[in-house]
């Protein structure tokens, strides 16, 4: 009978995790304080509270609806909403996500400041091979959590699991995850670095 070597749980998973870059700029290309701007956004919302559509207001003053990062949604777009809501109807958007913008007030860059306050960027939009490696890294770290919950609830230990079970077991979880929210979606899951997802105030 082969003997099992108990392990901390935290060195275990530890191993499983991606380790990202710490930023896909130098930091002397960062943003100054200056250029970075709070993404004001309404949200229209259903009977529960629950945000179904987001919009901004344009340079002209009219509303235009954009998604949760305040890109435009265009006609195209499977959630593209036909009926531009009444403002007043609308509820404002609590996010600590911070933008940069180009002339046209469009977010060009999408930023949070983690618990030391520094600045990590979180867009993925110029397909940048730290940052998506930033965000696999978040998904990962998502799907190790819902693992290691669903182990201890079956009153188990993570050290009874091979490295291939486990990793198993978390590649799942992630593609459960990426099946519900896509990569849009993690790109919100940025919130656990520190973006309080509170959707409104």
């Amino acid at each position: 009978m082969v003997k099992i070597k108990k392990r901390n749980e935290l060195s275990i998973f530890e191993e499983l995790r991606i380790k990202p870059p710490t930023t896909s700029l130098n930091i002397e290309d960062f943003p100054k304080d200056h250029e970075l701007h709070a993404l004001n956004l309404l949200c229209k919302v259903d009977n529960n509270n629950n945000p179904i559509s987001w919009w901004k207001k344009n340079a002209g003053g009219k509303l235009r609806q954009v998604n949760q990062l305040g890109e435009l949604i265009f006609s195209s777009d499977k959630d593209f909403d036909k009926e531009i809501p009444n403002e007043k109807t609308l509820k404002k958007n609590k996010s600590k996500l911070l933008v940069t913008i180009n002339k046209y007030n469009i977010p060009t860059s999408w930023w949070i400041r983690n618990k030391e306050g520094e600045l990590v960027q979180v867009n993925i939009k110029n397909k940048d091979p730290g940052t998506m490696l930033h965000l696999k890294s978040l998904l990962r770290n998502q799907a190790i959590d819902i693992v290691s919950l669903e182990i201890r609830s079956m009153k188990k230990k993570a050290y009874e699991y091979s490295h291939k079970e486990l990793e198993k077991m978390i590649k799942l979880e992630e593609k459960k995850i990426l099946k519900k929210k896509g990569w849009l979606g993690i790109r919100i899951l940025a919130a656990t670095m520190g973006i309080g997802y509170v959707p409104f105030i």
